[in-house]
């Protein structure tokens, strides 16, 4: 009993010290401006070309957007406690990794768009 007791007291005040070294992803959020909001998708199979341009436009402004937000992530200062915690800097890390995969899946998106709306306009200009 007295051994549990020594486990408990002893794991809640691990837990205690490592709060504050885990990372706040809401002041890092607030410190670089906010992860931007990827632009609403075109369907290559229906759009227009003032569409399309429209989309790539806002894809630029989007992929512009991301890698400021993901410089400032990496220049974010943090103090010397945070930068020696592993719990920090894996949530750092993992934070970072996501808003990278977003941007893949978004670039691999607008991509998989572009091609259907050239292979459509490809078609339209084949027809005599």
């Amino acid at each position: 009993m007295k051994n549990a007791i020594s486990a408990l007291i002893l794991s809640t005040t691990l837990l205690l010290a490592a709060g504050p070294a885990m990372a706040d992803i809401a002041a890092l959020n607030a410190a670089c401006g906010g992860v931007p909001a990827a632009p609403s998708t075109t369907k290559g199979d229906t759009a227009d070309e003032v569409a399309m341009r429209a989309y790539g436009a806002g894809m630029r402004d989007y992929t512009a957007r991301l890698m400021s937000y993901l410089t400032c992530l990496d220049n974010h200062p943090a103090s010397a406690a945070d930068m020696a915690s592993a719990s920090y800097r894996r949530d750092v890390i993992n934070h970072r990794q996501q808003v990278a995969d977003q941007l893949e899946r978004t670039v691999t998106r607008f991509n998989a768009e572009l091609r259907e709306f050239k292979t459509r306009q490809a078609q339209v200009a084949a027809v005599p």
